[in-house]
Parts: structure tokens; C-alpha cells; sequence
């Protein structure tokens, strides 16, 4: 009877190491979280400029006709992820595309998300160089923003979505700080609408596409989130509209604060809007909102360091998420020190990241969709 017993135990013990726990998904709430706090950052103070002098003071309009059109792009992502719902993006594209190939695409996907968190760098580094600390050098700035987000990301996905969530609280003293410099609104700054015409109107669209660059996030986490696919689908969409809203909203707050010949010449108009106000303990409330600002940033920039990570962990299938981490931000930091404050060098590698961003998030999706049922099919016949 004991050798019986010893038996049986020695079989139950590779049967609990063959079924191990497994890996904790993101919840709902996470996801919105981290959908929104992508697409949250660095343009937000800039956004109300950009599309002021593409669209003059109907720019709110190209900013509603840009979420319509982003909407449509995020539902034929979900459909491609819905067709693989457990493979993230790099995996997809080797079940689309081939081995070879959907390896070579991942890895540009890669280079391109090294290129959007330099961009994210560079733009943070002079605006806190020109808004709180002229003095201090660029390689400081970047150096401590980088390191702070890899070392987060070193923690995994899950305590990043964490950390989101926890975070997000501050969005709203964003908008109360808005909310209250609106108390000297002028509604007829934006009258007459379609003043410039329709043609400028779509003009400015291109410029408005560029702020929700950030919701391919969606598809290379999708696989890591609980719950269905409709279910996941709703919260990308409520993630989307959030963000629009918010947009919207710093946009419409700039345009009715500030008339069309001063939009013209200030670059950031939330934080000058700030800056002629003051709360009884707090005297500048520019620099608080820059504070806060700073970490949209920071979480944004992270989620690329993470995106980039795991497409080489993909591509080259090694382990090791840390050594790719310490790669992807140490190439963030040589290029950043390469680019320093030089404005030629960065405007061009901005228009590079901006046409790389339309090839990468709205155009390879829209490739990626057919191909992405006809993998289907073919798993269903080898099935």
C-alpha cells in the first residue's frame, strides 16, 4: 500500500508543475486607464496652437472630425485582435504575414516606438527648460525622466496598469484648473464658424490625428486583458472618447480665453491662461499644472519603453525584459543627446515621427485586417 501511495504522489508532482498559475490579466478599469494615459501627454499643451493656426477658430471642429475618423480605425483594430484575441500585435504579425517577415515589420514597429519616446523626450526637455529650469541641461532632464519610467516598466505590465489607475486622479485637477481660468470666457472668439471655409477645417484634421496617436497600445496589450472581446471593445471605445473630450475641452477653453491674433503667437496657451491667474496658496499656477503635466508624460513615455521592450522580446525571442528595457532606453538617450536643443534637427525628426505614426497606426491596421481572417481561416483548417 505505501509503494501505492508514493506512486500516486510522484505522479501529481509533474501534473502541478506542468499547470502553472496563470498570469494575472488586466482588469477593465485598468485597460481604460492605460489607453488613456498613452494618448495623454506631451501634446496636450500644444494642441490648442497647432490647430488654431491650421484651422483658425473653427479647430474644434477638425478635432471632432479627427476622433470620428480615429473611432473607425480603433474598430478594425479590435477586429484584428478579435480574430486573435490571445496574440498580441508582434505575434499577429507572424500569423499574418510569415515568420520572417511579421519578425521584420515587429521590429520596425519597434524602431518606430524607440522614435515616438524620443520625440516624447525632447519635447518634454524643452518645455521644462523654457517653463522652470532654464539652466539645467537636457542630458539631466532626460536622464531622470528615463530612468524613473524603466525602472517602472521593469516591474511588469501589471504594476504599470497599477500605477496608471492610481494616477489618473490627477486628470481631474487638470480639468478644475481649467475649468476655473474659464471664468473670463469670451464665446464669440470662436464665431463665426466656418469662417475659413470647409478646406482649412480639413486641414486642420491632419494636425488633430496626431494627438490620439497612442491607442495602438490597445492591440499590443489586448491578449493581457480580461474579460470578452465586446467588453473590451466597449472600453476602447469609452478610453477614445475620454480622451476626446479632454481634448476638446483644453481646446474649446483655449479658443474662448483668448482671441484669434493672440492664439497666433503663443505657443501654449493653456499654460499662459494659467499664468494670469492665482489661488490663495498657490501663486503660480502654471507651474503646478506643469508638475502634474510632468506625469502624463511620464506615463505615456513609459508605455512606449514597454511596447518597444516587448517587441524585441518578440522579434529575438530571448528572455530577459530587463536587458531590453536598459537597451531600448539607453538608444532613447544617445539619440535625445544627438538632437539636444537644436530646433532644425528636432522639427525634422518630429515631421519623421508624424509620417512614420500615420504608416505604423492608421494605415497598417487597415493591411492587417484581411490578412488577419485569412490567418483565421487557415487555423481553422489545420484545426
Amino acid at each position: 500500500m505505501s509503494t501505492k501511495k508514493k506512486n500516486k504522489q510522484k505522479q501529481t508532482i509533474p501534473q502541478s508543475q506542468a499547470n502553472p498559475k496563470p498570469e494575472q490579466k488586466l482588469s477593465q478599469r485598468q485597460f481604460f486607464f492605460m489607453i488613456i494615459q498613452t494618448q495623454i501627454g506631451v501634446g496636450v499643451l500644444s494642441i490648442p496652437h497647432e490647430l488654431h493656426n491650421a484651422s483658425k477658430q473653427d479647430g474644434w471642429i477638425s478635432l471632432i472630425i479627427a476622433a470620428v475618423l480615429i473611432q473607425i480605425v480603433v474598430l478594425v483594430i479590435w477586429l484584428t485582435a478579435r480574430n486573435h484575441p490571445e496574440n498580441n500585435l508582434f505575434q499577429i504579425n507572424e500569423l499574418i504575414f510569415s515568420k520572417w517577415i511579421g519578425k521584420g515589420l515587429s521590429f520596425l514597429y519597434v524602431l518606430y516606438f524607440i522614435a515616438v519616446g524620443t520625440l516624447i523626450i525632447l519635447l518634454y526637455g524643452r518645455m521644462i527648460s523654457v517653463w522652470v529650469l532654464p539652466n539645467t541641461p537636457l542630458w539631466v532632464l532626460s536622464l531622470l525622466m528615463i530612468l524613473i519610467c524603466g525602472y517602472l516598466v521593469a516591474g511588469g505590465l501589471l504594476v504599470v496598469a497599477r500605477l496608471y489607475t492610481m494616477l489618473s486622479f490627477l486628470l481631474i485637477i487638470l480639468i478644475a484648473l481649467v475649468i476655473y481660468s474659464m471664468k473670463e470666457m469670451n464665446l464669440m472668439y470662436i464665431l463665426p464658424v466656418f469662417e475659413e471655409g470647409v478646406g482649412r477645417v480639413l486641414k486642420g484634421v491632419d494636425k488633430a490625428v496626431l494627438s490620439f496617436f497612442g491607442f495602438i497600445v490597445s492591440l499590443v496589450i489586448f491578449p493581457k486583458v480580461e474579460g470578452t472581446p465586446k467588453q473590451r471593445l466597449k472600453t476602447m471605445v469609452k478610453a477614445h472618447w475620454f480622451v476626446t473630450g479632454f481634448y476638446l475641452f483644453t481646446v474649446f477653453a483655449s479658443f474662448t480665453f483668448f482671441s484669434s491674433m493672440e492664439l497666433t503667437t503663443i505657443p501654449e496657451p493653456l499654460l499662459y491662461m494659467l499664468k494670469s491667474f492665482e489661488l490663495p496658496i498657490i501663486a503660480r499656477i502654471d507651474l503646478f499644472f506643469i508638475s502634474i503635466w510632468i506625469i502624463s508624460v511620464a506615463t505615456s513615455f513609459a508605455t512606449y519603453i514597454y511596447m518597444g521592450s516587448l517587441g524585441l522580446k518578440h522579434t529575438f525571442m530571448k528572455k530577459g525584459n530587463v536587458r531590453h528595457i536598459v537597451l531600448i532606453s539607453s538608444v532613447i538617450f544617445v539619440i535625445t543627446m544627438y538632437m539636444g536643443f537644436d530646433i532644425t534637427k528636432v522639427e525634422t525628426f518630429n515631421k519623421f515621427v508624424v509620417y512614420a505614426g500615420y504608416f505604423f497606426s492608421l494605415m497598417l491596421p487597415f493591411i492587417m485586417l484581411p490578412f488577419s481572417y485569412l490567418a483565421k481561416k487557415r487555423k481553422k483548417g489545420k484545426g
